[in-house]
C-alpha cells in the first residue's frame, strides 16, 4: 500500500514531517550529518507500504507555482493534491490500484477529508482507497477557541476572576457551552477572552510541558502555525513579554541549514532559482483562503463510504486540542463502541523496557476511531515516535492499538 504524509500551517512543508517526525532519518550536528530514526513509519510499513510525502499547496518548501500566484482556497488545495497524485500515478504506475492511505497533522484535518471526497468519487484511480489517519487536526475551528479557554483554565494558566468574569458577562455563566469564538467580535468580550487565549505567551502552546530554549536565529514553524490559527479567527498576534525570553516554538534550525547547503539541493536537483528552503512559507499563509472552518459534510461522506477514520491527538497540545476534536467526534451522533459512559479505555505502548500507557481511546460506530497520546503536544511523530509508530501500524493492520510491534 501506499501512504500519503500532509503537513499543515497551512503554509508549512511536509520535508518537516519527513525530516523531524516520521521519515527514515533525522539530522543532527547544525545540518551536516543525519542518523537513522529507528521509528520511522517506514520502517515499521516495509512490508507492505511506502510513504509519500506532499509539499502542499504550491509555493510550500521547494514547491513554487509557474504562473507565480500563491492565492488558494481549501477547495483549490484539495484538487491541487488530487491531481499531484495522478502525475505521481503516470510517473509511478506500480503505485497504481494499491491499498492507499491518507495521513496527516494539523491543518491537514481540512487537507485530508477534502482531499479523501475527491478520491471517492474516482473508483477508477483509487479503487483501494482504504482510510485516514489525522493527528492533532483542525476539524472545527470556531471550537477549538470555544475549548481552549476551559483548556486554559483547567492547566492553572487563568485566574478565578478573569475566568468568572468572562463566565458572568459573555457566556450566561456556562463557559462549558459558551460560543467563545463569537465572543472575538463582541466589543465587550474580546479582549476578556483575548487576556485568557494569552495564557501560554510564556509557553509553547504546542506542548505545554516542552522545555524549549530561545535562539534569535531560529526557524519558527510552531510560530509560524499559531499566527496562522489567529490570523484566521481575526485575533492579533499574541503579545510579547519583554521580560522573559520564551520562545515560541522549538528550535530546528538543523534541518533548514541541510536543506539549504548546496550539496543537498543538488543533489535533490532542486533548481538554483528557487530561494531558500523554509519551514513554512508566509506568502502562502497571508494569502491562503479558508473555506472550510469545519469538516463534518466531508467526515459524514467518509464514514458513508466505508472508509476507516483515524483522529488522535496529543494531549498536552492547545494549538488543535483534543478536546476538540473528541466533542467533533461527538457531533456526528455515531454510536460509541463497547459499554457505555464510562471512562475512555486506555491503549498501552509495549517496549523493551515493559508496558506503559500510551494514551486513551474511543471507537465509533462507523469505522471510526479516537486516539489520545499521552504527553505529546501537536507533533506526535515528533514527541512520541515509538507510540505513533505502533499506533499506525495497527490502524492500518486492524490490530488492536496496545498490539506491540514485532519488529
Amino acid at each position: 500500500p501506499l501512504v500519503l504524509w500532509l503537513n499543515g500551517g497551512p503554509g508549512c512543508s511536509s520535508l518537516d514531517g519527513l525530516i523531524e517526525e516520521l521519515g527514515p532519518f533525522h539530522v543532527k550536528d547544525n545540518g551536516f550529518s543525519i542518523y537513522y530514526n529507528e521509528y520511522a513509519w517506514n520502517k515499521v510499513l516495509k512490508r507492505f507500504s511506502n510513504v509519500l510525502f506532499l509539499e502542499s499547496p504550491a509555493g510550500v518548501g521547494f514547491s513554487y507555482s509557474t504562473n507565480f500566484n500563491l492565492t488558494v482556497s481549501d477547495d483549490q488545495v484539495s484538487l491541487q493534491n488530487y491531481m499531484a497524485l495522478l502525475d505521481f500515478f503516470v510517473k509511478f504506475p506500480e503505485y497504481k490500484g494499491r491499498d492507499f492511505w491518507i495521513t496527516g497533522e494539523s491543518y491537514a484535518g481540512v487537507y485530508i477529508p477534502t482531499l479523501a471526497v475527491r478520491i471517492l468519487n474516482d473508483k477508477a484511480n483509487f479503487p483501494n482507497f482504504k482510510g485516514v489517519a489525522i493527528g492533532n487536526g483542525a476539524l472545527n475551528f470556531p471550537n477549538n477557541y470555544n475549548t481552549m479557554v476551559p483548556l486554559y483554565y483547567y492547566h492553572a494558566l487563568v485566574r478565578d476572576d478573569l475566568y468568572n468574569d468572562v463566565a458572568q458577562n459573555c457566556c450566561n455563566n456556562n463557559i462549558g457551552t459558551c460560543d467563545i469564538y463569537s465572543k472575538f467580535f463582541d466589543p465587550v468580550c474580546r479582549d476578556k477572552v483575548i487576556n485568557i487565549l494569552d495564557g501560554t505567551n510564556e509557553l509553547n502552546m504546542y506542548n505545554l510541558y516542552d522545555a524549549c530554549y530561545y535562539n534569535p536565529t531560529t526557524n519558527l514553524k510552531k510560530a509560524f502555525i499559531e499566527r496562522q490559527l489567529r490570523r484566521v479567527a481575526g485575533l492579533p498576534e499574541r503579545k510579547h513579554n519583554a521580560a522573559t525570553t520564551a520562545p515560541l516554538c522549538a528550535q530546528t534550525n538543523n534541518t533548514f541549514i541541510y536543506l539549504n547547503r548546496p550539496a543537498v539541493r543538488k543533489s535533490l536537483h532542486i533548481p538554483s532559482s528557487l530561494p531558500v528552503w523554509q519551514e513554512c512559507s508566509d506568502e502562502v499563509g497571508k494569502d491562503y483562503v479558508v473555506t472550510h472552518f469545519n469538516v463534518i459534510p466531508e467526515f459524514q461522506t467518509m464514514i458513508a463510504a466505508g472508509v476507516k477514520i483515524l483522529v488522535y491527538n496529543g494531549d498536552v497540545d492547545t494549538a488543535c486540542n483534543s478536546i476538540m476534536n473528541q466533542q467533533f467526534l461527538t457531533s456526528l451522533n455515531l454510536t460509541v463502541l463497547g459499554e457505555q459512559e464510562i471512562v475512555n479505555q486506555a491503549w498501552h505502548y509495549s517496549g523493551q523496557t515493559g508496558t506503559a500507557v500510551a494514551g486513551f481511546q474511543t471507537k465509533f460506530a462507523g469505522n471510526v476511531d479516537f486516539l489520545t497520546v499521552r504527553g505529546s503536544g501537536h507533533f506526535v511523530p515528533e514527541d512520541k515516535p515509538r507510540e505513533s509508530q505502533q499506533m499506525l501500524y495497527n490502524f492500518i493492520n486492524n490490530l488492536d492499538y496496545s498490539t506491540p510491534l514485532n519488529l
